[in-house]
């Protein structure tokens, strides 16, 4: 151990650097969970534009390498004027720079599966590749980057119709021991997001195999819960769901079914992102279906008292 420890020990990591030195404090790792935390990132960015009622289709691509993904929606697209501080485009801002977004101020997004504003520029960072294109204003946009660092300015390739942003990237093979992606995870990650967003068109094209898939469902959650007791072949004791919305600030959406089954299934999510560990949401949930069942059998007329 050295016994001359000075300010000159002291390193300094700039920009992106942070990430490529430890990727796992953004991603979890660098195995197959680590790198289809990537696909999510971006994925995550299209469903707020359709959370938030900006977009009404998402589209991801497996490319034929099996190692690339494209993901696309029609949404607002990403900002590409000037930004005030920094005097770079705020789309070289958003990939570049951590913690840097739209989703810090309230008037941007109502809700967003995150907040911390890291979730492009580490994509950026850990991919050998990235080119982010943008439509909006009549124009289309790109910008080209490689292992977190721009390859050029931003270009304005020519008139286009519509808005929305497309981002292709392909993961870093210095950073990542195994590249290729599984499109069974891909697959089932959007066919539930197409779940939990009623209405929303998800669209996955897998060119390895090849095959293209369409998921959308117009009663949402509803569809969802009769998906998870079919696949379980529990037999329901009621026929109808009981479906609880309500939207007054902070928007909640429950469906529950009592089955046969003599186990437990709860799937929960927060901004359509899945809290596979629970939360207070959960401890909620539970806590208000005691009461109201210990209430039921305390009721003079409840059968059980019978």
């Amino acid at each position: 151990m050295a016994s001359n420890y000075t300010a000159n020990d002291i390193t300094v990591l700039e920009g992106l650097e942070p990430v490529r030195k430890r990727p796992g404090m953004y991603i979890g790792g660098v195995g197959a969970a680590g790198l289809h935390h990537l696909v999510w990132e971006i994925l995550d960015n299209a469903i707020d534009e359709a959370m938030n009622g900006f977009a009404s289709n998402i589209r991801v691509t497996l490319h034929r390498d099996g190692s690339s993904i494209t993901v696309e929606d029609d949404g607002r697209g990403i900002p590409v004027d000037l930004h005030s501080k920094t005097k770079k485009t705020a789309l070289e801002v958003i990939f570049t720079v951590l913690h840097a977004g739209g989703k810090f101020e309230s008037g941007n997004y109502k809700t967003a599966g995150g907040l911390h504003g890291v979730g492009a520029s580490v994509v950026n960072a850990l991919s050998r590749d990235l080119i982010a294109t943008v439509r909006r204003d009549s124009h289309q946009y790109e910008m080209r980057f490689k292992q977190g660092k721009p390859v050029g300015p931003l270009k304005t390739l020519g008139p286009a119709r519509g808005s929305g942003t497309t981002v292709y990237f392909h993961p870093d093979p210095s950073v990542f021991p195994k590249i290729e992606f599984d499109p069974a995870v891909i697959r089932d990650r959007l066919e539930i997001a197409s779940y939990l967003h009623r209405g929303v068109r998800v669209t996955f094209e897998d060119e390895t195999a090849p095959i293209k898939l369409v998921f959308q469902h117009q009663e949402g959650l509803v569809d969802y819960q009769r998906k998870i007791v079919s696949d379980r072949a529990a037999r329901p004791v009621h026929e109808a769901p009981f479906v609880l919305q309500k939207d007054n600030g902070l928007k909640a959406e429950l469906v529950l079914q009592w089955t046969e089954a003599t186990d437990e299934h709860v799937r929960s999510y927060v901004n359509g992102i899945p809290t596979a560990s629970g939360g207070t949401h959960e401890n909620g949930l539970r806590a208000g279906i005691g009461k109201a069942v210990r209430n039921y059998i305390d009721t003079p007329t409840s059968p059980r008292k019978a």
